[in-house]
């Protein structure tokens, strides 16, 4: 009798924690912590892109007409070294946001440094724009990484487009949660590439294909694939349309949608069969 007391016992604990283990992965398998974190990264990096382009822009190298006040609430100083009226290359673009939160025209909080080294105009084909941060943050995100643009020429549809990877991203969470990314990506310069003056940084917009992966806040790595083209635009902080398939480690595949192409912060996820609802930062 003791010995199948024991036995009794001992499937007790096991089938107790065989539910608990499942309750747990179930759990897991709705979380969307794997889906905002790498949407975070996306924007963050693609903020720091968009900051440069339009410092560049504004310098001259690239299009003619931008004030970068108008955009930033004149939140940044921007030298580039050598100096505009030295044709040398490479050179040096810091944009310096200062030490204290300022926010721009569209309610996003920055401070701390992007800086660029780039090889030749922006419009050339075989430029080489390599972005670095120093203490920089997006509404509190802290921002580290590499981010590397190379500008391709034109494709077949005689659109510029780019290669950008980015290495060795990390982002800390105003909580002090972090999570790393990596990416490698096709951007196709899709509307505004022919206007000139101001409006040629203001209807600018882009898709982007191609794959990352990282590690989220809790620690599951995760592959991603886009599926269908993010569309990005100058004048909107978030991805506006397109589909990513998102593979965290262990758990069910899940697919991100941004949208139709209205600029807001809703996305959704589907896993499994069902679908949460979610807002970017």
């Amino acid at each position: 009798m003791k010995k199948t007391t024991n036995i009794i016992f001992v499937l007790t604990i096991l089938f107790a924690a065989f539910g608990t283990i499942s309750c747990k992965k179930r759990k897991l398998n709705k979380s969307t912590v794997t889906s905002q974190d790498n949407a975070i990264a996306e924007m963050v990096f693609n903020d720091a892109f968009k900051v440069t382009e339009d410092a560049m822009k504004e310098n001259g190298l690239e299009k003619t007409g931008l004030n970068l006040s108008s955009i930033y609430n004149a939140c940044a100083t921007v030298t580039l070294t050598p100096p505009i009226g030295d044709t040398t290359f490479p050179k040096t673009v810091t944009i310096d946001f200062g030490t204290v939160n300022c926010e721009d025209a569209y309610g996003v909080e920055r401070r701390g440094k992007v800086i660029a080294t780039t090889t030749g105009y922006y419009r050339d084909a075989g430029t080489i724009i390599s972005i670095q941060t120093d203490d920089y943050y997006v509404n509190d995100y802290k921002v580290e990484g590499t981010k590397t643009v190379t500008n391709n020429g034109l494709n077949s549809d005689s659109q510029t487009y780019f290669t950008i990877v980015i290495s060795e991203a990390v982002i800390t969470y105003p909580n002090g949660d972090v999570a790393s990314y990596e990416s490698n990506r096709i951007r196709t310069w899709v509307v505004g590439e022919a206007t000139q003056g101001l409006l040629g940084i203001f209807d600018d917009e882009y898709d982007i294909t191609g794959t990352a992966a990282g590690i989220n806040r809790e620690g599951r790595p995760y592959t991603m694939t886009v599926t269908s083209a993010l569309r990005v635009a100058i004048l909107c902080r978030w991805v506006k349309q397109g589909i990513i398939e998102i593979a965290p480690e262990d758990l069910y595949a899940r697919t991100v949608d941004f949208g139709d192409g209205t600029c807001d912060r809703e996305a959704s996820v589907e896993i499994n069969g069902s679908v949460y609802n979610f807002l970017m930062y």
